[in-house]
């Protein structure tokens, strides 16, 4: 896999996520709690998009990194976030850098999982790297 292929696979996943929710409040769960009374067939399709976009790129990566990789990945990522609080890089008390910071973990977990059958194909030379789980 070339670069834009890599490229435009971060790109989505950060767009997943970053469209859902953000703390700018330009996100699909602002968009869907407002009470403007209109657009409920247009609310309806975004957040089937966003749910069948979500049951397709979560199980990609369950099955590309399984249970073991996602733990520790989910382990590092919750551990960095709570050593750079600790540290003082993200203050406690401004909720909006650790709302983006916390968006950009996610996003990250999630593009490694996506990419992570495409770069272990290129690293090892299989030709089959996702395996159906038993």
């Amino acid at each position: 896999m070339k670069f834009p292929g890599l490229f435009s696979r971060i790109l989505s996943c950060f767009l997943l996520v970053f469209a859902t929710w953000n703390p700018m409040g330009y996100s699909y769960l602002d968009w869907l709690f407002t009470n403007d009374g209109s657009y409920a067939s247009a609310k309806f399709f975004a957040g089937a998009f966003l749910l069948g976009a979500y049951i397709v790129y979560l199980r990609v990566t369950w099955l590309a990194l399984q249970v073991f990789r996602s733990a520790i990945m989910a382990t590092l990522a919750i551990s960095g976030y709570f050593a750079l609080r600790h540290v003082g890089l993200l203050d406690a008390n401004a909720p909006f850098w650790s709302s983006y910071f916390l968006l950009f973990l996610v996003s990250t977990m999630l593009s490694i999982g996506i990419c992570w059958a495409h770069v272990k194909r290129r690293l090892t030379g299989q030709s089959q790297v996702l395996s159906p789980p038993p």
